[in-house]
């Protein structure tokens, strides 16, 4: 019997004893890890099948999950947690069908080639530059989702990730760390990479940054998306309008008019694109601030309130192991698409440009600060003139949000809770500091 049929003979079988609300999740998948590290190269291929069952009503509910098969009988724990309510099928997907193609995963020699020409591509790019340590994750699963409300669906999903690590000549202060996920392995291009990793590596092994210092400030791809993604508070959840109202200016504004945020649950080509939620109902693009005017937050179907607010497939469940929680898929700054990066670059007459982050962004609404440190370039006349080996970054949240004048084409994802994204941003009114 083929999963999807397992899940909807247990639920018939939940909802005949009496429980109101029943689904039934199951999911198989195949990993292939390469690892190249100092201890030599290693390819381990992973082949798991799980599942998950929620039941219950307004009395009470229980959550259960294991490996293989459901069971096909047996006894059930005690409903003894929240009460259960399940979402009604929305116009959407339902059904079978996969979302994605049935492209197979990398061969061994494949993957393997990948990692060692990111390392040959590096030496190149920057002499004396290694790879401490290179992990590839290429994945690949089906899920089908049956509950007792009426949703049925069925979806395959592909999933790369990638993490590398390197040092420039022995000198420790240069390690660097370079996290990325896409949608296929085939995506990672090693000669991109390696420049990412070459210009990091410089800069690292550069000046330090100025002791205090203002001006115009351009931020990359990676540190704009870092800075959205320590401000999820600001987009997801029934609490995000009221802290966004304290950071609104006089016109009720969030941010500059460069400043629109939006997230896509089915943004193609996302990492995490998907036709339906882990409760199975249809994502879709939601705007989330348009032109620097707060519209909404990220809500699931049980916390909207129309008209005021809609409610958008937005629960997440990344494994069988967890529990369906609200979260961000793609969460992203748009850019202006008649911009390049080169023309903020350009624009500046004396200021800085952030290529990385070198750790967490601290952020205190409760004070309206934020820093984070960073690193980069220093610019004159659109120039790099010196490096800025390691700074912070600092100034009010409500101040970074209406300094953005404007944001480029180029956007770029980095894997946070989901996948936070934003382009080359040009901004005002952010101070560089040595120390905080």
């Amino acid at each position: 019997m083929s999963a999807a049929k397992l899940a909807r003979a247990l639920v018939d079988r939940l909802s005949s004893r009496g429980y109101g609300a029943a689904e039934v999740l199951t999911k198989q998948g195949r990993t292939r890890r390469s690892e190249l590290s100092a201890q030599g190269p290693v390819s381990v291929l992973t082949v798991e099948s799980g599942w998950a069952v929620r039941a219950g009503g307004s009395d009470g509910s229980f959550f259960c999950c294991g490996t293989g098969v459901p069971p096909a009988g047996g006894s059930w724990p005690e409903p003894t947690g929240v009460p259960l309510r399940l979402p009604e099928p929305k116009d959407g997907p339902q059904g079978g069908g996969g979302s994605e193609p049935d492209v197979a995963l990398m061969v061994e020699g494949e993957a393997k080639g990948l990692v060692a020409g990111i390392a040959r591509e590096l030496g190149r790019q920057l002499e004396g530059a290694r790879l401490l340590r290179a992990v590839l994750d290429d994945g690949s699963s089906d899920t089908h989702l049956v509950s007792s409300q009426g949703i049925s669906v069925s979806f395959r999903s592909r999933l790369a990730t990638l993490y590398l690590e390197a040092v420039w000549r022995s000198n420790a202060t240069t390690r660097t760390v370079l996290q990325l996920t896409e949608r296929e392995a085939s995506s990672f291009q090693p000669r991109a990479l390696a420049r990412r990793l070459a210009d990091v590596l410089t800069v690292r092994a550069g000046h330090p940054g100025p002791e205090r210092d203002r001006g115009e400030i351009v931020l990359g791809p990676v540190v704009g998306a870092r800075l959205l993604a320590a401000l999820t508070p600001l987009w997801v959840g029934p609490k995000a309008g009221a802290r966004a109202a304290t950071l609104a200016d006089r016109q009720d504004r969030l941010g500059s008019s460069a400043l629109n945020v939006v997230d896509d649950g089915r943004l193609s080509g996302g990492a995490l694109a998907a036709p339906v939620d882990g409760e199975g109902l249809p994502t879709r693009r939601l705007v989330l601030v348009r032109e620097g005017r707060f519209q909404q937050p990220l809500l699931d179907w049980r916390q909207a309130e129309p008209p005021r607010s809609r409610a958008v497939g937005c629960v997440r469940r990344p494994s069988w192991r967890d529990r369906p929680s609200l979260g961000l898929s793609h969460l992203f700054i748009e850019g202006d698409e008649n911009l390049a990066a080169s023309d903020l670059l350009a624009a500046v007459a004396r200021g800085y440009y952030l290529l990385d982050t070198l750790g967490a962004v601290r952020l205190d609404f409760a004070s309206d600060r934020f820093a984070v440190p960073v690193c980069g370039f220093s610019l004159a006349q659109g120039q790099a003139r010196d490096t800025v080996a390691r700074s912070w970054l600092c100034g009010g949240i409500g101040a970074l949000l209406h300094g953005i004048r404007a944001a480029a084409r180029d956007l770029s994802f980095v894997p946070a809770a989901g996948m936070v994204g934003a382009p080359t941003l040009l901004t005002n009114g952010l101070e560089l500091r040595r120390e905080l």
